[in-house]
């Protein structure tokens, strides 16, 4: 079995992406971190603890390294001259990034991942040891660039999110997010309209994108709507305590059904019923844990129901609250990471790993 110190978790600067997918398995696991920015040899480490200080790390004192979503001939010459040390080296990526080719509209960063650019990171698959995705959508998809895959599901840091959420006269419907989601956001929004319209008490409240409390002001009154700016993440779960009802809604494109189930983790840290399409979201229990909803119709009907009924808000709100805490908090996912990591070293099967057929 690996000693956790033997462990070395490489990220995404001080990302989102760091948080869930490095840094939270590695704390767990008792690893080493580091947030980096650049490419071999200039990088940078920006946050991380490596043997208990904020620095660069000595690759010698590791056996398994994950590397995240890296890219290019740099990054495949490094992760050779690793491997030719006897490390191994192990790929993560959270994100299709291929469905970003097709998926121009409403993602900002869309324009940078051409085929050319997506190329780049199948190099650095193919050279790995091993891949780590975040879902099993990601995991056939790329079953292809390497052969052995696994799935290490986020978890949600409950301490993070263990607020108060203030007693309101409102019920306030929200969405959070940020880059390349309003194309699905935007239908569920506009079927909001009528609701709130007949449900005088609503509010709607969007953190990560102004633009959409923008849009809902104007139809139902500026006094109505409140638009979050895309902010740290630290400050994201007090933001959150602003919602009562929150939407997830997906899209039916690849890069949608590549993602997690985030959403409704972060919601329902927060005791926060969900509305979510159960394409991206098929854990929640309906009508138990969250509510399924496949298109604007039937989200609004649901919403009907949850904005008049505050013993379901709150019913449901804590029901997902005690599953999550069970089965998806970050302490319990970290058993997954530790497994495939062993799987890896020792070169046996694991249960999370996806054999091609």
């Amino acid at each position: 079995m690996l000693d956790p110190t033997e462990i070395l978790f490489l990220g995404i600067g001080k990302s989102s992406v760091l948080w869930y997918r490095c840094s939270l398995p590695a704390i767990h696991l008792g690893a080493d971190w580091c947030g980096i920015v650049g490419r071999p040899p200039a990088l940078r480490v920006v946050t991380g603890v490596v043997r208990g200080d904020t620095k660069l790390p000595h690759y010698g004192d590791y056996k398994v390294i994950v590397l995240q979503q890296v890219h290019g001939r740099i990054w495949l010459d490094k992760i050779r001259s690793l491997q030719a040390r006897g490390i191994k080296v192990v790929y993560e990526i959270d994100d299709y990034i291929h469905g970003l080719i097709k998926h121009k509209k409403g993602h900002e960063f869309a324009r940078y991942y051409t085929k050319e650019h997506v190329a780049n990171h199948e190099l650095c698959m193919r050279a790995c040891d091993g891949l780590i995705c975040s879902t099993d959508y990601i995991a056939r998809r790329y079953a292809k660039y390497n052969r052995h895959v696994y799935v290490c599901r986020n978890g949600i840091d409950l301490a993070r999110y263990n607020l108060t959420r203030p007693e309101r006269s409102t019920v306030n419907i929200g969405w959070a997010g940020a880059t390349g989601h309003l194309r699905a956001v935007l239908p569920w929004v506009a079927a909001c309209m009528p609701v709130m319209q007949s449900e005088i008490q609503t509010c709607f409240v969007s953190v990560g994108d102004p633009s959409l409390a923008r849009m809902v002001g104007e139809a139902i009154g500026p006094t109505r709507a409140v638009g979050i700016p895309f902010t740290t993440l630290e400050c994201y779960p007090a933001a959150m305590c602003m919602i009562d009802i929150a939407l997830a809604p997906a899209g039916k494109t690849g890069w949608y059904r590549g993602k997690s189930d985030l959403r409704w983790l972060e919601a329902s840290a927060l005791e926060i019923p969900t509305i979510a399409d159960p394409t991206v979201y098929p854990d929640i229990e309906d009508g138990v844990t969250g509510f399924h909803a496949e298109t604007p119709v039937q989200m609004a009907e649901i919403l009907a129901e949850l904005v008049a009924d505050e013993e379901l808000r709150r019913r449901v709100g804590a029901e997902a609250h005690r599953v999550v805490a069970e089965s998806r908090s970050s302490e319990v996912m970290a058993l997954q990471w530790g497994e495939v990591l062993n799987a890896v070293v020792g070169e046996y099967q694991s249960i999370y790993e996806l054999q091609r057929s």
